[in-house]
């Protein structure tokens, strides 16, 4: 008799243990996607004026490699702001690149503008495109240095806004959030992740903590500021080089400030499996630069959580009615985005597949929490603890 009363269903044990788990997950992810709403609303109902006597001279760093996708139209739009006195400095690593018939058609094009193109092999380190912008900088006239990537596209009045908060002197980086434009199927599933679930995750970060970080769509940067932070010399063999731009100058007392202003992202056509590894990649990058943040985003995962906890519960009417809250806020938080915020055509087609999109990314996080190995174009790579990178031999 005693016996059989000592006798511990393991089974049932571990059962309610996960069922827990997933239940304060679920619960984590409702209040986030809560928050989420909230830290979307205060960004975007902010407004910038524009102080038309504030427009200091700028110039652009364009770090370039190959022919991508709607090139000449990303570069066009940087070379046709309306702004009283910038310069554009191509930067091209290897002669033979392609990329430099079209600059030099660029060039002639608009003869009247102030654009330079450096082609310069020099490598500093693993990053090619940072080295790239190191091999551009010293011919950088200004005191205000802008990095965009490529496959950035702006309208007329990028540097007018962007520039505005500048005006305060303990703003040292001015960032900006990008939607993805896109209509292949990667591209779409690409586009809705960066609207659906990194556009949140970034407001809810900022409203919590700040801006400590910086894109590639946009780093306007104080050119005192690089050099204190070790200029491109201190970034050239990490992989994050976007966020430490942003993140550096914040250790010396300055601000990194997310302007409302949201570029366009174009997306080039890449099979699936090249997506997958890519985003690994940035992933890994995450997990190695903001570990605790990046395993707070388990809680950005409320599709999984739920349904998992759902299962545990064996479909019960209570875990349907937490499933339910759950899938509800987030439709609501991706609805807002979409229709209200960025008004972006390519998710509100396709906003039914971000149930879909949430599985995928969660894969890749599950995949980029473990392991430190990355390819970057041709070369493999070890991710090293400080974020830096070293040849994987």
């Amino acid at each position: 008799m005693l016996n059989s009363l000592l006798v511990i269903n393991y089974p049932s044990l571990i059962i309610n243990f996960f069922s827990l788990v997933f239940f304060i997950l679920t619960l984590g992810s409702i209040v986030y996607y809560l928050y989420s709403l909230y830290s979307c609303y205060r960004f975007f109902s902010q407004k910038e004026e524009v102080n038309v006597d504030f427009s200091p001279p700028i110039s652009i760093l364009k770090p370039l490699w190959g022919l991508e996708y709607n090139l000449e139209e990303n570069l066009t739009s940087f070379i046709i702001q309306n702004y009283p006195q910038y310069q554009i400095i191509f930067c091209v690593r290897d002669k033979h690149d392609p990329v430099i018939l079209l600059v030099e058609k660029l060039i002639n094009r608009y003869a009247d503008r102030d654009l330079k193109l450096i082609v310069n092999d020099r490598i500093i380190g693993y990053n090619y495109k940072v080295s790239n912008l190191a091999n551009g900088l010293k011919y950088c006239d200004y005191n205000l240095i802008l990095i965009a990537d490529s496959d950035i596209e702006v309208k007329e009045d990028y540097l007018k806004k962007i520039v505005q908060p500048l005006q305060q002197e303990k703003v040292g980086v001015v960032t900006c959030l990008y939607q993805s434009l896109s209509h292949n199927f990667t591209g779409i599933i690409e586009s809705l992740g960066v609207a659906c679930n990194f556009i949140p995750n970034v407001l809810t970060a900022r409203q919590l903590e700040g801006v400590k970080f910086a894109f590639g769509s946009t780093i306007l940067i104080r050119k005192k500021i690089l050099e204190k932070i070790g200029s491109f010399e201190r970034i050239a063999n990490s992989l994050a080089d976007d966020f430490l731009l942003g993140n550096l100058p914040t250790k010396l007392g300055y601000e990194t400030v997310l302007s409302n202003y949201i570029v366009k992202h174009q997306i080039t056509e890449e099979i699936f499996n090249h997506y997958l590894k890519r985003q690994i990649r940035w992933f890994r990058c995450i997990r190695v630069q903001r570990f605790k943040g990046y395993l707070g985003m388990i809680f950005t995962y409320g599709t999984i959580n739920s349904i998992i906890f759902c299962l545990f519960n064996h479909l019960s009417f209570f875990s349907l009615i937490v499933l339910i809250i759950t899938l509800s806020l987030k439709l609501l938080l991706n609805y807002k985005l979409s229709f209200k915020y960025l008004n972006n055509d390519t998710i509100i087609q396709y906003l039914g597949l971000i149930f879909v999109v949430d599985l995928i990314r969660f894969y890749i996080w599950s995949i980029a929490l473990f392991g430190n190995k990355i390819k970057w174009g041709n070369n493999h790579f070890i991710l090293k603890s400080n974020g830096e990178l070293s040849i994987d031999s």
